[in-house]
This record gives structure tokens, sequence and C-alpha cells, in this order.
């Protein structure tokens, strides 16, 4: 994707051309106008905090409406009811992407150079990275609670319908299974899911948007060893563009390198290197390469992993490869659908955060002084399906975590777009809004049928001209000798 700058745009206009009192829209030519993007600190410190196109867009971002015409409309929620049972919710990571243009929603607009990790330069200019969801509702909802639903087993690849067995208030189900409810399949991302979508919603600050989920649904999905990693693994990642110190050979020219977030395919992230300072310009490294420059950030610093606070885990001998293997196993569980409602599905019987049944136990310890970072009063309700989370909740709503303890913005059909070109969405990432399978149906024999007749009566018309010019260029027997033949 091409991108002009200030820098450009006066080679481009001339001279007298002032990204200052230039007019909101910019001609070019008869047939190109474009919106100039205005930024604090670039060519010129344009203040951007008065500019009347930031408080438009803000306007267009709370309105709720939507046009197709418009990248920045709202878009799309479910029709109907405007509040739903918390238990029919769900939501799921669709991927990360890089935005370039100026983030006029973002509390953190004004953000400047800032130090990040090791006193290391951060010098990100304008091309943020953000993390996307999206948010479903289930309108078939029985009010079976977590019971309602069979969960996808990212060991297995199957269907696990156990809870189902302990649903709460449900409508009868199938009765030769023993179900108490009709065992739904949580389901939001597969394309032909029967939930429907909410919105699709974005965080600049992605590090606070792993915080919540992390300590709260997160520690009561994992398994112990991947909580005991992950918990610290998300202050690894750089909060801007960072400056490696290093420098490398590019086209016979020597350039700094820094890196920076690269969001990947189906929703997963890794460490990119980047020839500018906007890290936009992507130089090619193995992973080795690498963890040579900027080292294994899972293990330094704040992020060191050891037997403190983590159980019996230490992850301070791995390697970047190692590491990073790690991480996709655990943030991959995410890509699949979950309920809002923060559940540990291993707790049937409602008593692994108590003392009840396990107040002598290792795991009863390791869960509440080993497992447990934030602290917070022991509260454990002892419900069925109860996750007592590492901040002293049970059940939180992880999708009003989101919502209340992070600046989060809609995501509008651009910044999906703009995601997909980039090839970081995970698969189906409108399921719940288009169902592929019925919006863009294959017609191979309808084709084939089209084209068969459609040659046939080509075969036919050139035919007919044959015989059309045949008959024009043979001579015409006058009637005196048709006479005498026959006679």
């Amino acid at each position: 994707m091409p991108y002009l700058k200030n820098s450009d745009l006066k080679d481009i206009m001339g001279k007298s051309y002032d990204p200052k009192t230039a007019d909101n829209w910019v001609s070019m030519s008869e047939d190109v106008e474009f919106l100039p993007v205005l930024k604090n600190g670039m060519n010129g410190d344009v203040d951007g905090q008065n500019d009347p196109r930031r408080l438009t867009r803000s306007l267009e971002q709370t309105t709720g409406s939507y046009t197709s015409n418009n990248p920045y409309s709202v878009q799309p929620f479910v029709e109907g009811m405007s509040e739903y049972d918390e238990y029919q919710q769900a939501w799921r990571l669709l991927g990360f992407m890089i935005d370039c243009s100026i983030p006029f929603e973002d509390d953190d607009y004004q953000q400047g150079s800032h130090k990040s990790g090791d006193n290391e330069e951060v010098t990100e200019s304008g091309c943020a990275r953000y993390v996307i969801w999206a948010a479903y509702v289930d309108l078939n909802y029985e009010g079976g609670g977590i019971g309602e639903y069979q969960y996808y087993n990212r060991t297995s690849g199957e269907w696990d319908d156990n809870a189902c067995y302990y649903a709460d208030g449900g409508g009868g189900g199938d009765d030769d299974k023993g179900y108490q409810s009709r065992c739904a399949k949580m389901d939001c991302h597969s394309e032909d899911t029967d939930f429907s979508v909410l919105g699709f919603f974005k965080h600049r600050n992605y590090d606070d948007w792993m915080e919540q989920l992390f300590k709260h649904e997160g520690m009561c999905v994992w398994t112990e060893e991947e909580y005991s990693f992950m918990k610290n693994a998300r202050k690894a990642w750089p909060s801007g563009c960072t400056d490696t110190g290093t420098t490398a050979n590019v086209n016979g020219g020597t350039v700094s390198l820094y890196y920076n977030i690269r969001p990947l395919q189906y929703g997963r992230i890794a460490f990119g290197l980047y020839t500018d300072e906007e890290c936009i310009t992507y130089y090619s490294a193995s992973t080795d390469t690498i963890e040579n420059i900027i080292g294994n950030k899972f293990t330094q610093e704040h992020s060191q992993h050891s037997g403190d606070n983590g159980g019996d885990y230490d992850f301070s001998g791995d390697t970047l490869s190692e590491s990073m293997e790690r991480w996709d196993s655990a943030f991959d569980v995410w890509r699949t659908c979950h309920p809002c409602v923060a559940h540990d599905l291993q707790n049937t019987a409602g008593d692994m955060y108590t003392d009840d049944n396990y107040g002598g136990s290792s795991y009863y310890n390791w869960y509440n002084y080993g497992r447990r970072k934030l602290g917070g009063e022991y509260s454990a309700q002892g419900d069925i399906f109860e996750c007592y989370d590492d901040a002293g909740y049970t059940n939180v709503n992880q999708c009003m975590k989101f919502s209340a303890k992070t600046v989060m913005k809609t995501a509008t059909i651009r910044d999906l777009s703009l995601a997909n070109s980039q090839g970081s969405l995970v698969e189906f990432p409108l399921s719940g809004y288009i169902n592929a399978q019925k919006e863009y149906v294959s017609h191979k024999k309808d084709t084939f049928y089209m084209y068969f007749y459609l040659a046939a009566a080509s075969c036919l018309f050139v035919f007919s001209l044959f015989k059309l010019y045949k008959a024009v260029r043979e001579p015409v027997q006058e009637p005196t000798e048709l006479t005498e033949e026959l006679l």
C-alpha cells in the first residue's frame, strides 16, 4: 500500500503547498482529490486537536449509523433488542492490523516518543498496531447459562458436550442424551454459525486488552503451565516502533533497524524488524537473527518467568523460538468462540476454588497462593463452572471488561478490509454477519450448462452464416434451363 508524506505533496502540489493552511480537500487533478492527514509533530507540528476533520470523524464514530459509501460509519450491529442476557453473548479474536492513518478517535492521539523497556526509544510516527475482536449474540438462547453449549476442544479438534449435562434452567434439550438444555455449539467462529454479530471492536493499547483478558477469562481457560507463562509474556511486546540500536546493509546502503509487533496470518503476531521509524518497510529475518539483535524479550526484565508466582514452571532458559511456540499455542485459543462470561469448564462440582474438598491439596494451594498473582479478597462462591480469576472476581463478564477497563473503539468495515488486505485476520472474520456458503455459492454446474448452450448456439449461428454464404455464392438457374432439365 503506497503512502504519501507531506514532503512528497510539496513536490506534487508545488512549493507553495502548506499543510497548515491547506483546505480540507486538496485537488491534484480533475479526477483526483484527497484529504490530507495531519499529525502533531509531523512536518511543522500541525495541530490536529482543533482540526475540524477530527471533530467530524469523531461525530461519525458515535452516531451508530451505517452507510455503504462511508468507511467510518459504525457497522454492523444485529437488529432487534438492545440488551441481551450476558450468557447468550460470546466473543472471539479476529486478529491484528497496522493502520498508518491518523488515529483521530483515539484517546492517545497525541502520543509522542517515549521509552519502552531497557530505555529503548519508541519512535512511532503514525503507524499504529490494533487488536480487533468481535462480539456475538445467540438469539435462540433458552436460559441454560454456560451449560447450554458444547465447546470446541482445541486438543482433540472435536466438540465437547460435557457442560450440557449441567445446564441451569434449560428448555429440556435432548432427552436421549440426558442434556438439560438444547446443547448448541458455541461456534461463532464457524462460517455457518447461528450466532449474530453484535459489533466489531478495536484497541490500540493491546497490552491493556491482553491484561484484562489474561487475568480474568484467560486464567480459567488456559492450563496451569500456559497461564504461568502468559500472565507475564504480554509485557514482552513493544508499545511502538522501537530502535534496536543496530544497522543493516540494504541495497548497498546502511540503514537503522527498528522492531515492532508484526501481524501474521490467522490472528497471530510476532516480532518484526523494519528499516524505517514508522515500522512499515519490513526487513526479512529469521527468528534466530531477531533474537541475536533484540534478545528474547519474553525472558528479559519484567517478563521473566520463574517459580515466583508461577507455580513450578521456569521459562527463563527458553529461546525466542521456544517462547513464541508457547505464546502461539496459548493465544490461538481465542480465535475460537468463547462466552463473554468467564468460566471454568473443569469446575463441574463448583468446589475447585473452595477449601471444602481441596483445603489440604496442592492444587487448591497452588491456585490460591501460587497461581493467583494479583490477590484480592477470597470470594469463591462454589458455583458450577465458577471462574475465580486472578483479580479476585468470580464469573466476570469479559466483554464488559474490554469495554469498561480499556480504550475500546468500534472497528468499521474499512478497518476489517485493511486488516484483511494485510492478511492478518482469522478464518471467516465475517461469520455471524455474512455466511459465505449462502452469499457466495459456487455455480459450477449452472456455469457449465450456460457455456455449453452458448457454444452450441454459436456453432449453429456460424453454420447458418456458412449456408447463407454458400447460397449467395452459387449461381441461380434460369427458369428455362430448369424446365428443360425437368423434361
